[in-house]
């Protein structure tokens, strides 16, 4: 019944409309903003609110947000919603998780139905005000109806209301029924028939006229309801015209005595040693904390490795190179738990770290984090063994090691060996080409030293007279240098 033409929409928001972002020093936060509506097609509409959720400052956390909503009355497809940074911000948490690349992040939405938005919400840490700064830019493909299409009613139904609620306590719901057809939808039925852990005055099956909905327009019904058992139920909505089809539509519930809200924070971050400390937080709210069975998990993606955590927790290990950590019924403190969690990147990249909560009678919760390791690189060089015995007028060889111990590649790697007097190199090998000079021995630049890698050179020497003498090796990147030292004792013949 619908097809998508060809005719794309590129929307870029940025100057006076978000000069919130734009004021240097400390912002104050505004209430939610919304561009204005954007006509961009016939019945099709589209608003983008951005907001800061708590105060944006230079050099401290800043949680931002960014609202996608379709007000229009068809369907939007392929859409592409980006937001460009002045400079890369280090990234603390990100949900839903973008395509990073270079300054541009990139989300890509399947569709957005008439009436419904996105919530895209990342917390950042920026250098300066000025990175603080909402630069959304949307692409999509609006779907529309064929001209030769059959006279349907193209009824859409849509249900807005909680996935929780505490027995005892009011769920309400919103039920909104639009028309996509080119003709009205005739005599508009409502039937819903509730779960038993829900319910109303008039019964478990409730039943409401809208009565005609034009081509290209929405009605709804407010439902008010009494939650009184616990469990997950489901309740079925039918929706009908005269002159149509009729639509099913299925909403779950969740009715308990309580909920778990997690939440992960960063504790600590050696990016040296390529080590990240986590905390991971679970708030209860339960009137029957220790009466009920509680698990709460995460999952460790490949690429990190499971350091230690406390409290500890029951390791488990799929097929796949994933580890997940549960903690079965912990112990619960003033309606709080958390654990900590200390993991080290085996490689630089990008990793989400997952966690999911379940409660008896309880929807399940879950929460992300991303991971950004940036890589390090570690070189470290010595001579083995450092300490070499020989007689005076023989020949001797000395073994120096060039180690990479980072998580990164090196480039262009400088090796010098510094000989004292007394003492003549003879012959010598090395991963690159060698040149004498004075007391001073020159390896041209290693191009690559892999993560991980070590190289070996060697030098045959000769001391001239007795006594001890100590040979040194600068290594490094450019102008940071390390050295290492090998003591030579040269003994007269006995």
């Amino acid at each position: 019944m619908l097809k998508t033409n060809c005719f794309a929409i590129l929307i870029l928001f940025a100057g006076s409309f978000f000069a919130l972002a734009q004021v240097p020093g400390t912002l104050t936060i505004e209430s939610d903003k919304e561009t204005p509506t954007l006509k961009t097609d016939e019945g099709s509409q589209v608003s983008v609110i951005t907001r800061f959720v708590d105060n944006p400052m230079a050099g401290k956390p800043c949680t931002m947000e960014i609202t996608l909503k379709n007000l229009g009355t068809l369907p939007l497809e392929e859409l592409v919603l980006s937001q460009e940074w002045k400079s890369k911000p280090n990234i603390l948490e990100v949900n839903p998780k973008p395509f990073i690349q270079e300054n541009k992040w990139t989300w890509e939405i399947p569709e957005l139905q008439p009436g419904t938005g996105k919530i895209f919400q990342f917390k950042v840490l920026a250098a300066d005000n000025d990175n603080l700064n909402f630069k959304p830019a949307v692409a999509y493909k609006v779907a529309t109806i064929k001209k030769n299409a059959e006279k349907k009613d193209g009824l859409l139904v849509q249900v807005q209301g909680p996935q929780w609620v505490r027995r005892g306590q009011k769920a309400v719901f919103e039920i909104v029924v639009a028309n996509h057809g080119l003709t009205p939808a005739e005599n508009v039925t409502i039937r819903d028939k509730l779960p038993q852990g829900l319910r109303h005055p008039e019964g478990e099956l409730i039943e409401a006229a809208l009565g005609d909905i034009p081509a290209g327009q929405t009605k709804s019904l407010r439902l008010e309801t009494l939650a009184v058992e616990n469990g997950k139920f489901s309740q079925n909505i039918q929706v009908a015209s005269t002159n149509g089809e009729k639509k099913l539509y299925q909403s779950d519930i969740s009715v308990s005595d309580g909920q778990i809200n997690l939440q992960w924070k960063k504790s600590l971050e050696d990016t040296a040693k390529g080590e990240l400390e986590m905390i991971l937080e679970a708030k209860i709210e339960s009137i029957k904390i220790g009466q009920i069975q509680i698990a709460i998990q995460t999952v460790i993606p490949e690429g990190l490795e499971i350091v230690g955590s406390n409290p500890q927790a029951r390791y488990e290990s799929s097929a796949t190179t994933n580890k997940s950590l549960v903690w079965d019924n912990p112990q619960i403190t003033g309606g709080k738990w958390s654990a900590k969690l200390r993991l080290k990147a085996i490689k630089p990249g990008d990793w989400q770290l997952n966690a999911k909560a379940t409660m008896e009678n309880s929807a399940d919760t879950s929460s992300m984090f991303l991971v950004r390791i940036e890589g390090n690189a570690e070189v470290l060089g010595a001579f083995a063994p450092a300490t070499v015995k020989a007689t005076l007028g023989s020949e001797s060889e000395i073994r120096f090691s060039l180690k990479n111990n980072g998580s990164i590649d090196l480039n262009n790697t400088s090796v010098r060996f510094i000989f004292p007097n007394g003492i003549i190199p003879l012959s010598w090998n090395g991963p690159t080409i060698a040149g004498l000079e004075g007391q001073n021995l020159n390896f041209d630049e290693l191009p690559v030293l892999a993560s991980r890698a070590d190289k070996i050179y060697s030098v045959n020497l000769k001391g001239l007279s007795p006594g001890e003498f100590r040979v040194v090796v600068e290594y490094g990147l450019g102008n940071i240098k390390r050295s290492s030292t090998c003591l030579i004792s040269i003994a007269t013949l006995p």
